[in-house]
């Protein structure tokens, strides 16, 4: 296998789960649990996570061409979807998900998603399903999937401490950090499914 492509397709889903800029949210809203539940529920929650990128993985391909959708188009949705998210992220505004949002329960709504698995994930993992054709590639991003979701999963879970070290500045540093890579990611998703059109349209007839 390929482990350099590996850790490069988990690293993108790691900053596209975002963990650090999740972190605040997520424990704003479990502070408003009782403290022998906070545990259990946010390890429920990233179990959802992981049924839901596995599941939009495994049937990604299927529903593609259901809806008749191309490699080219999701590239392009998928960075322009990721290129909002990650605006949000360096410029968070009142109604952003990177503020404090304030519910009275926790069931995959809001944490799961969209918080964590959200639009741009989902894009993310569907174009990866795509492009991985042979049976070592699927491996690979299944792999890719796991490295993130557990990397996502052990830094939400010390996300108390990991506030705790920061601070309410680091944290905000961190975050718009990641929103600038995910700037990057999102044009160059925009840029590859461009490439994609441009090379699937028919060349036109020469006539004698």
């Amino acid at each position: 296998m390929d482990w350099n492509h590996i850790i490069a397709s988990a690293g993108t889903l790691f900053l596209v789960l975002d963990p650090p800029g999740n972190a605040l949210p997520v424990q704003g809203l479990l502070q408003q649990l009782p403290a022998e539940r906070r545990r259990r529920v946010l390890l429920r929650e990233l179990c959802f996570v992981l049924i839901l990128l596995l599941f939009f993985y495994f049937t990604g391909k299927e529903v593609l061409g259901w809806l008749g959708l191309t490699s080219g188009s999701l590239n392009i949705s998928g960075g322009l979807l990721l290129f909002i998210i990650a605006i949000g992220m360096v410029f968070p505004t009142r109604h952003s998900p990177y503020t404090n949002p304030t519910l009275t329960e926790i069931f995959i709504v809001p944490v799961t998603v969209p918080l964590i698995v959200g639009p741009a994930a989902i894009s993310l993992v569907m174009m990866q399903a795509t492009l991985s054709t042979t049976t070592i590639q699927r491996i690979e991003g299944l792999t890719s999937i796991l490295l993130a979701w557990l990397a996502t999963a052990l830094m939400l879970g010390f996300s108390d401490r990991l506030l705790n070290l920061l601070g309410e500045k680091g944290t905000t540093a961190l975050t718009r950090l990641m929103g600038t890579v995910l700037v990057l990611l999102a044009v160059q998703m925009v840029l590859n499914g461009i490439t994609d059109y441009i090379l699937a349209l028919p060349t036109p007839a020469v006539t004698p």
